[in-house]
């Protein structure tokens, strides 16, 4: 999969492939991203998700009390 984002600035374009997709049928899609949306990076989206768990030890437990031993 390729994607690029541009700004078209005239009303024809060329974009560089990758050699991956030489000699292949490829799809060109296009439509308008809205300005509004903020993108967030994979971290945020990742930590977003995440629902705290209060009895679940910290890392700093885990590594002074050995808990993989435990485990």
């Amino acid at each position: 999969m390729y994607r690029e984002i541009i700004i078209p600035t005239e009303k024809s374009h060329s974009i560089e492939l990758p050699p991956s997709l030489y000699g292949k049928k490829v799809e060109v899609i296009a439509f308008e991203i809205e300005a509004t949306i903020k993108t967030q990076s994979r971290e945020e989206k990742f930590l977003d998700d995440i629902e705290v768990i209060p009895d679940f030890p910290s890392i700093q437990q885990i590594r002074e009390e050995g808990w993989p031993e435990k485990w």
